[in-house]
């Protein structure tokens, strides 16, 4: 290559690199969820003592310039005013490199190199956990066991077999947590005026094992093992425009979606929910806005979400999401966002008629959630959530099977406070709660239950990695956090938290339990179907047991009591450089669901994050 051509190429290069930094760069760009403008945008709206729409997550920069623009200046403190241009920066100053008039792009490079330390291997790493066994110590499983096999013994042969699952991986607080920051990632991005806007980011990284196991110390991969062979975790297409007041926006990406801002993790749909995919239609106003979600978790499991978010006066806001997940091929019917509630009976409509015998409904999961936000006063947001995809009416009791169908849902409080500080810093406060009855996200089957399970290519290839669609907490647990903090956005924060969770015994390892009858597998642990099986003579459950099991709002079997103290902290050195320092401390009462047991220990983190451009 001559002199003049290399020329030509680094300077290209360099106009591509300096194009990516900490700024938008395109109207409709995705902002993910747990991006600090999300929080910033919060904040700003709370001192205002206003709600706004920009609780669920990603949205556009159109969509999230139109709610900046109702902010009132005038009537911030100096710290908000600070915020307000730091947010009016990333909004404004873009800078990309333009092929044409219209068409532009760009990419960066972030590398992310970080240490990690346990002290204790019989406690998980906090990116790894679901607070709970995985089932073995259910007291459930044992009276199972001992049903099934005198079910076997009387039928004089081995037409009757009952298996309680593997181990597994719980993946519900893995992804885009700060601790599992991928080494380097390579964010590139291509736009078309404001109209069209594709970014994918690759990345070189551990994968959910490599970081999860005892002897990890650093997310850099060393061994061939470790590495994540399923890259990019985040790619998407999106187009859309604004008309002033309103705007549409159209957009498929592979996982990311958040309906409600919280401290743990959203109880209705949570960012860590890994899907295959997902396509939404965003039609958005500052008053009132509709989204429809058409999500692949995996194959022949498609969810279908209709979600309805009004803003009437200043200080409050709600929504209401409705769902159906099928397992079964993509379905048109399902996208009318008209056609609530029960979507056309479509619970019988997709089993055999063995399955029917046994589950009674199957390969369907209706799902329905509501949510709102209250600011009564500057500083303060209180916000709640509910999630359900099961519950029996009083005339729906009248029956031993209606009685034993469990009411499957959960709810979620909490307070936030943010006040400005001196040097225009920020107070931070918050308390939350949360409560989830022990088959949450659970139907009669794994396929049609709200959880996605995946496999790793380098490692661990037989174990599934598991999420739930809501809160890492997942089902069976009562939770709370209370948080305290001071932070100067985009230069540091430091802050100190406190996390209990009580959990019993059902989880992902729950869904793995099966009874093998006549060569055919069932799944034996929802309390409706063990009392069915036990009518057919196969084990299980008597009526009295499975009613017992099933209207019981408490926590199952030996509960698990963890403890952790967080201290949290980060400082940007300049627009390039960050430093993030992570130390906590854990306590666990009846680790892993056994009796008596106590685990303590520390875990500790230090990462450095640098942006080349």
């Amino acid at each position: 290559m001559n002199r003049p051509n290399r020329k030509i190429v680094l300077s290209f290069l360099i106009l591509i690199f300096v194009s990516a930094n900490s700024f938008s760069q395109g109207m409709q760009q995705l902002v993910p969820a747990k991006h600090w403008i999300y929080d910033a945008l919060s904040m700003l709206y709370s001192e205002t003592a206003s709600t706004s729409l920009t609780a669920n997550a990603p949205l556009s920069i159109a969509e999230l310039t139109m709610y900046f623009s109702e902010i009132s200046y005038e009537r911030l403190s100096s710290s908000g005013k600070e915020l307000y241009r730091q947010v009016a920066d990333f909004f404004d100053n873009r800078k990309d490199l333009f092929l044409s008039d219209s068409v532009y792009t760009g990419l960066n490079i972030a590398v992310s190199p970080g240490v990690l330390y346990k002290s204790n291997d019989q406690i998980k790493w906090s990116f790894g956990t679901d607070y709970t066994g995985n089932g073995e110590n259910s007291t459930i499983s044992t009276k199972l066991k001992e049903s099934f096999a005198a079910a076997a013994a009387s039928t004089s042969s081995d037409s009757i077999s009952y298996d309680t699952g593997i181990d597994y991986g719980a993946a519900s607080s893995f992804s885009g947590n700060e601790l599992t920051t991928p080494f380097i990632a390579i964010p590139i991005y291509l736009g078309f005026s404001d109209y069209v806007f594709l970014e994918t980011i690759p990345f070189f990284g551990k994968s959910f094992w490599g970081m999860t196991s005892a002897r990890n110390f650093t997310n850099i991969p060393y061994t061939a093992d470790d590495f994540e062979f399923l890259w990019p975790q985040i790619a998407y297409g999106s187009i859309g425009k604004s008309f002033g007041n309103w705007g549409i926006n159209l957009n498929i990406a592979k996982e990311g979606l958040q309906i409600g801002k919280t401290q743990t993790g959203s109880i209705i749909y949570n960012s860590t929910f890994e899907t295959d995919c997902y396509t939404q239609l965003n039609i958005y106003s500052p008053k009132i806005k509709y989204n429809l979600d058409a999500i692949q978790i995996s194959r022949n499991k498609f969810m279908y979400l209709h979600n309805l978010e009004i803003r009437p006066i200043k200080w409050f806001k709600g929504g209401m999401v409705e769902g159906t997940l099928i397992n079964a091929p993509f379905e048109l019917r399902f996208l009318n966002p008209l056609m609530i509630m029960h979507s056309f009976g479509a619970w019988d409509e997709y089993m055999s008629a063995e399955e029917k015998t046994y589950y009674g409904e199957a390969h369907v999961c209706a799902y329905i959630g509501f949510y709102a936000d209250v600011t009564p006063c500057k500083y303060l947001r209180i916000y709640g959530l509910y999630a359900q995809n099961e519950i029996q009416i009083p005339a729906e009791r009248k029956s031993e099977t209606g009685r034993a169908m469990p009411d499957s849902l959960g709810g979620q409080l909490g307070f936030e406070l943010t006040i400005p500080g001196n040097d225009n810093g920020w107070w931070l406060g918050t308390l939350e709660g949360i409560y989830t009855t022990p088959f949450l996200y659970i139907k009669h089957g794994a396929e049609w239950s709200l959880y996605r399970e995946r496999y790793n290519m380098q490692s661990n290839g037989k174990l599934p990695i598991c999420s739930w669609i809501g809160t890492p907490f997942g089902p069976d647990c009562v939770g709370l956090q209370a948080r305290i903090g001071y932070s100067v956005p985009q230069k540091w924060n430091a802050e100190i938290n406190y996390l209990f969770v009580a959990h019993g015994t059902n989880s992902f390892g729950l869904l793995d339990n099966t009874v093998t009858i006549d060569g055919k597998t069932y799944y034996a642990y929802y309390p409706s179907v063990l009392y069915k099986l036990n009518q057919e003579g196969k084990g299980g459950l008597t009526a009295q047991e499975a009613e017992q099991l099933a209207q019981s709002y408490q926590l199952t079997g030996i509960i698990q009591y963890t403890n952790q103290i967080v201290l949290k902290s980060s400082y940007s050195i300049d627009d390039h450089l960050t430093l993030n320092g992570h130390a906590a401390y854990t306590f666990i009462f009846n680790n892993k669901n056994q009796q008596g047991i106590f685990e303590q220990g520390f875990e500790l983190s230090l990462a450095l994050t640098y942006s080349v451009f």
